[in-house]
């Protein structure tokens, strides 16, 4: 009966026993994965543990950044409360500086042109006049009438370049400058104005060297702006501006182009006012055949005359004779009878007020035309002053150029009269 019945439900026991050990398996298989996934959550876990004492770092570099802004803030508040303290000080009395007086007072230029820090503006010396400004311009006259033997000749003018280079080798290089020369051309060293650096001056000097210097051989005409040295440009263009009726020469020219690149401050260095003419009309001229051949007569005669004294002159080692006014001078100088040919032409004189009326004009229409910035800041831009240094033969008398005064005075400038060579040697051992 039991066989029976085993044979009859063998197929359906199997199948138990089957899914009873399948389920077993899987409930195995289940509480593996289960343990499993716990053990890697618990790893997991524990390393973010690990990590978190690197956040005490972050907090040592908070106080850090904190004290260094409230160390530079009380800084900044003094030098603000410094600044217009400094402004209202114009007079610093500063050490000397040779050539320039006021001293470390031009180094507010060190910030590079970021305005005025309330120093005095440095002060030159030349010749005995005081000026104080940022851009200096420099007139020479290189002229025969500078270099004649009651004037010092050859050799005084020699010692009025040496002084020139002196006094720019003692300006702060905060200073702008620039020199021009006239009297048979006239030529400027820069075309626009530069700093007062050794290299600059330098060139200065050597451009200076040569001109209207005794050399080996020299000729009896050998002098003027001819005799410059290495660079330069001649200036050129027409400076005709209200009220002038022309374009003036002499050293009006370069007093314009200093205007021009918009200079405070101008030195003319010269022996006279000049022909600040205008040309009014034509007249007949007194002058005969007679008259012209006594001239040309007189005037081969006065060359010879010229060249014998240079030669022995050039024997003792002498710089040789200069003549002004050319031929016409050159026949009154050694045939003081003979007329000269008269002019066909009438002129007349600008007078100093014309003069300075074109330097404020032509200033004020070429203000934007020089934009080059010294580091030293002036409060009144449109301000500019002329001083005259006007050498005069050491027998002329004491009367003073009327001229050249009334220009200085006009532009609140100085005008100082030296006397031949041993006025011009006391200036530059005082200076020493």
């Amino acid at each position: 009966m039991g066989k029976r019945y085993f044979a009859k439900h063998a197929k359906s026991s199997a199948a138990l026993i089957s899914l009873g050990i399948h389920a077993i398996l899987i409930l195995v298989a289940l509480s593996f994965v289960a343990v499993t996934v716990i053990t890697k959550d618990d790893q997991v876990f524990e390393s973010k543990k690990v990590q978190r004492p690197k956040m005490q770092l972050k907090k040592l570099q908070v106080p850090v950044n904190i004290k260094k802004k409230k160390t530079q803030q009380p800084k900044l508040r003094k030098r603000i409360v410094v600044q217009p303290k400094l402004q209202q000080v114009p007079d610093i009395k500063m050490p000397e500086i040779t050539g320039v007086k006021g001293g470390m007072g031009s180094a507010a230029g060190g910030l590079g042109g970021g305005g005025s820090l309330g120093f005095a503006m440095p002060e030159m010396e030349l010749f005995g006049i005081k000026s104080k400004g940022e851009k200096v311009f420099i007139v020479l006259d290189a002229s025969a009438y500078m270099m004649v033997d009651s004037m010092g000749g050859i050799p005084a003018y020699t010692i009025i370049k040496s002084e020139l280079v002196r006094i720019l080798e003692g300006l702060n290089s905060t200073i702008l400058f620039n020199i021009a020369v006239y009297g048979g051309g006239d030529y400027t060293l820069f075309p626009e104005m530069v700093a007062a650096t050794p290299d600059n001056v330098g060139k200065v000097e050597a451009w200076l060297k040569p001109l209207n210097a005794v050399s080996q051989g020299m000729g009896d005409r050998d002098y003027g702006p001819k005799t410059l040295g290495p660079g330069g440009v001649r200036i050129g263009g027409e400076f005709q501006v209200e009220p002038l009726q022309s374009s003036p020469g002499e050293w009006a020219r370069p007093t314009l182009l200093a205007m021009k690149q918009q200079a405070d401050v101008v030195f003319v260095l010269s022996c006279r006012w000049g022909n600040l003419v205008y040309k009014t009309g034509t007249r007949e001229r007194d002058w005969s055949d007679s008259d012209q051949e006594r001239y040309e007569e007189a005037l081969a005669k006065a060359r010879r005359l010229l060249q014998e004294e240079n030669e022995r002159r050039r024997a003792r080692n002498q710089a040789p004779r200069v003549i002004a006014r050319g031929n016409h001078g050159l026949v009154q100088a050694y045939c003081p009878g003979v007329r000269v040919p008269p002019s066909g032409a009438t002129y007349a004189r600008y007078s100093p007020d014309e003069m300075v009326e074109a330097f404020n004009n032509l200033r004020g229409k070429e203000k934007a035309a020089a934009p080059t910035k010294s580091g030293v800041s002036k409060q009144n831009k449109n301000a500019f002053e002329i001083n005259v240094i006007h050498f005069v033969k050491e027998d002329e008398g004491s009367a003073e150029d009327v001229n050249f005064k009334k220009v200085a005075s006009l532009t609140r400038g100085e005008y100082k009269r030296i006397k031949g060579m041993k006025a011009i040697q006391s200036y530059v051992t005082a200076a020493e």
